[in-house]
Parts: structure tokens; sequence; C-alpha cells
């Protein structure tokens, strides 16, 4: 067995009402006043309105009220510590509102410009403790070191990124997903599906991230689409939180792959969630690898037949993940959102500028194969 390394630092409690322990976190670390960045949405929920109250510290409330953060936004946000003395920074909502946390953390101790920080560890001051409580389950920013915003200007989406962005605390409390809607929970969930089924083969994983990976996908591949027609479940909440969070940690440690790299165009230039663009194009990926002989997704196929090939065992599992995508209702047509073939230069350049998660695929995996797959799914 090769050596390895694996990663998860925060301090994470799950389950049901496992939100209740801020409360004991805060007094625990003396914070005096903290700064709670949260959904827009859940300002008007009393639910939320009565636990940010019981908190036995001063508040600053900042409301995340964009579903894609851009580095126009963190300014926007950004407070000083000049006028304002913050002892942590609480998230609750999606990933978008734990991005910006973190981005505000990062503004909070550092002068410059927020696009002066994109990167990996640009910032130089140590920043303020991050406390996560997802809304959603699946984009794991709640355990990695990791922002993601948009670039306007050079239209991009690129992140800070950094050791210290790793949230300290983490609370995984999926009573808090109820008020999460179906289609951001679909594209959650499907962001998760992702995050494992790339992290699993990429060339960067590990036996540790597989076994994480394996299992994480597995729990939300089968309770997704039964939470999609039952969004009032607890128990189906708390199963895809609970696998979308073993993705996660497998994500860490493995790192992602072509899907999720295309996704960021499709994003930038056309508005389409992270989870549901991700989606769009794992299959394709997924088919690629296969039809170029790479079959180790055998092992992620769930109903396995030993007496099968593994040739087999991968076709199963790709035709899983086609019928689970047909119960999701996940858009095969690109045309859908806009595009058309005379975006795809720009769109293989943008995916392009993410070789590094290009370079993680088990086979080759650039311009050819992004444009390929391009002109499968733009149907005018």
């Amino acid at each position: 067995m090769k050596s390895f390394r694996f990663i998860c630092k925060s301090n994470v409690s799950f389950g049901k009402g496992s939100r209740k322990n801020l409360s004991q976190i805060i007094l625990d670390n003396d914070y005096k006043s903290v700064c709670v960045v949260t959904d827009h949405a859940l300002t008007k929920i009393p639910m939320n309105i009565d636990y940010l109250n019981s908190l036995e510290c001063d508040l600053i409330l900042v409301e995340c009220d964009i579903s894609e953060p851009t580095y126009d936004t963190l300014e926007e946000k950004r407070f000083d510590q000049i006028k304002y003395k913050i002892d942590a920074i609480v998230a609750i909502g999606g990933g978008s509102t734990i991005d910006l946390a973190k981005g505000l953390s990062v503004l909070y101790a550092n002068d410059g410009p927020a696009i002066s920080y994109r990167g990996f560890n640009k910032f130089e001051v140590p920043i303020l403790p991050i406390i996560a409580i997802p809304t959603t389950a699946g984009t794991g920013s709640e355990i990695t070191p990791n922002a993601s915003f948009i670039d306007k200007v050079e239209k991009q989406k690129m992140g800070i990124n950094g050791e210290a962005l790793r949230p300290t605390y983490t609370m995984l409390d999926p009573e808090l997903t109820l008020s999460c809607p179906k289609e951001p929970t679909i594209s959650a969930g499907v962001d998760s599906l992702v995050h494992a089924a790339e992290a699993f083969v990429a060339k960067k994983s590990n036996p540790m991230a597989k076994m994480f990976a394996k299992e994480g996908f597995q729990i939300v591949l089968e309770n997704l689409p039964l939470l999609t027609s039952d969004l009032d479940n607890i128990t189906l909440r708390e199963r895809v939180m609970y696998g979308a969070f073993l993705s996660a940690i497998a994500l860490m440690n493995s790192g992602t792959g072509p899907a999720a790299a295309m996704s960021y165009p499709l994003g930038v230039h056309f508005g389409v969630p992270h989870g549901i663009g991700g989606g769009i194009f794992l299959p394709y990926v997924i088919q690629h690898n296969i039809d170029s002989g790479f079959f180790d997704y055998a092992d992620l196929h769930q109903n396995t037949d030993n007496n099968q090939s593994t040739e087999r065992k991968a076709t199963a599992f790709i035709e899983s993940i086609w019928d689970t995508w047909k119960e999701l209702k996940l858009s095969q047509n690109l045309g859908d959102f806009g595009i058309t073939p005379n975006d795809i230069p720009l769109f293989v350049s943008d995916t392009m500028d993410l070789k590094a998660a290009l370079d993680q695929n088990p086979l080759p995996f650039y311009e050819n194969e992004i444009e390929s797959i391009l002109r499968k799914l733009i149907i005018e």
C-alpha cells in the first residue's frame, strides 16, 4: 500500500439539534461579540430569529443575498476591526453563505482589496475563527479550506484559499435543512455525488478517501431521489446530510475532477448553480473514462454481482447515474441555459484555467474531451 496523508481537522458535531452547541462554544471561548453571516431568507424564519436571540453575546448580522458571491459582493459586505470588535464569525446557510463568511474573515484582518487574496495563502494576518452551520447538504464548504467567488472583470470563478479558512467548528444539523427548497436540495445533493465520484477515481486519492467517497456516494444516491418527493422527512434529510459530509471528507483528501471544473464557466457565464452544473457533466465524464477502458467505477456500484466482469459493473454504475438523473429531472441540454456552439471556445478556455482539476482525472481529459462533451450537450 502506498503512503498517503489524510486530513480532517474541523471539530464536527452531527445530529438533530446540534446547532444548539453554538451557545456552549461561545461560552467556552468567551466570545463577547460575533458576526453572523446568514442567508437572506433565513432572517424571516421565526425559529432562526429565536435561535440567534438566544445567544449570549453581541451580534452583528450580515445577510447573504446572492446565490453566487462575487469579489464585488465581498467588498460591499466587508467591515473593519476599527469600527467592529469581533471575536468570531458564524456562518448559517448554504455554501455561498459559508464562503462569504470565510471571505469576510480574511477582510476583517487584512486591509487589501478582496481580489488581492485570490489564490492560496495570500493573506498574512491571522483571521477570525469561523463556525459553520450549513442549511444545505452537499457543498462541503463547512469543512474545506476554500471559498469561491466570481471575478466579474475576468469572468472567472476563483477562490480565496488557505488552511486558516477551514472552519474551527462545524455543526451539521439536519433540522436546519428542512427549510431548504427542492431545487437547492437537489443541487447540493448532486454536488456531493460529484465530489464523491470524482474523489474516488482522482489520481491523488487514497484508501481512506475512497472509503469515505464510496459510503457517501451510496447513501446520497439512494436517499436524494426519495427526499425530493418528501422534503419534510427528517430521516431522509439526516441521511443525505451524513452522506454528503462523508463525500466532502473524500473531496478534501483527493481533489476534484473535470465535471466540477466544467461547472465553473457554466456558473460564471450562465448562472447555473454549481451542483447542477457538475451533475450535468458528471455522467459524460464517467462515460468517457469507461469508453477509454477505465473501469474502477465498478467498486462504486451499489448492487454488485460478483459474477459480473469489472467492465459490466462499471457500465451498471453509469446506468444507475443516468436513472437517478432522470428521477431528479436534471437537464441534459445546455441549450436550456442559453448556451450555443459559439460559446464553446470560451467555455473550453475557461475550463482549461482549472487544469489542476483536469489533471486529477485518471485518463487525459483536456480541450478535445471538453469540446466533445459540450457538443453532445448543446441541443439547439
